[in-house]
């Protein structure tokens, strides 16, 4: 029995050791390591203005034909004779859309097979103060001015982007700095940021008329004010 008690004499130490790292493995994650470092996330917003320098046009003309690709030519050639007028002048963008055909009906709702209608709208850019292409456009004979918008250049949005950004960035660095202040902390580092799509506020619209008959009378003023570009910001700080 000696040599057997010595045995377990010497092997219980090692039984011991073995236990405890048993039980340390069992541990939970939080216990094991250290703390999880805190961060606040917060948001900031921004916003900028841009003058507008560009009135965006939309231009109809319609046409009638025997058949579809009668009506078709007709239009075409009008909308041709329109964009050649307006490319040859200071319009920029000048493009195309919203091509329709449609058949003319009889007193009894059906199809008249030799009477068809076609419309197209013609839209282009030109600076603001240039607005006055539009008396090109009308000697080509054109038949409706759908909407005239006033819009700022790619170029005036990209800088005001940036400004509403560096804006919305100063905003949240200042909301943490009042609330870790108040709460007796410090701001570490910033470990991410995300920025949102700016948001664009939408030209402003001139009025809509049935006709060119009387745009000149009543097209708004040159000034066609301003577009607002809004960003917000929101970033995550360690303390």
């Amino acid at each position: 029995m000696q040599p057997l008690t010595k045995l377990m004499q010497r092997l219980l130490p090692w039984a011991f050791a073995a236990l405890i790292v048993i039980t340390l493995g069992s541990l939970p994650a939080a216990a094991q390591t250290s703390s999880t470092p805190r961060t606040l996330v917060i948001s900031g917003h921004g916003r900028a203005q841009t003058p507008t320098s560009l009135a965006q046009i939309s231009l109809g003309i319609s046409n009638k034909g025997d058949s579809a690709k009668g009506a078709y030519t007709k239009l075409n050639k009008r909308s041709s004779a329109v964009v050649k007028v307006l490319k040859s002048g200071k319009a920029k963008v000048v493009k195309t859309s919203n091509i329709n055909l449609t058949v003319q009906s009889k007193r009894d709702g059906k199809p008249q097979q030799d009477g068809y209608d076609g419309y197209q709208n013609i839209e282009f850019q030109v600076p603001a103060a240039d607005i006055g292409v539009l008396d090109d456009a009308i000697a080509t004979d054109i038949d409706r001015i759908n909407n005239i918008q006033y819009v700022a250049s790619q170029e005036s949005i990209s800088a005001a982007r940036n400004t509403a950004l560096e804006s919305a960035i100063a905003d949240a660095q200042a909301q943490a700095k009042v609330a870790l202040d108040k709460l007796g902390f410090t701001t570490q580092e910033i470990v991410d940021i995300s920025v949102d799509d700016p948001r664009i506020q939408s030209p402003q619209t001139g009025p809509k008329t049935d006709s060119y008959s009387s745009w000149s009378e009543n097209i708004p003023a040159i000034d066609g004010g301003e577009q607002t570009v809004d960003v917000t910001v929101t970033l995550k700080i360690r303390y």
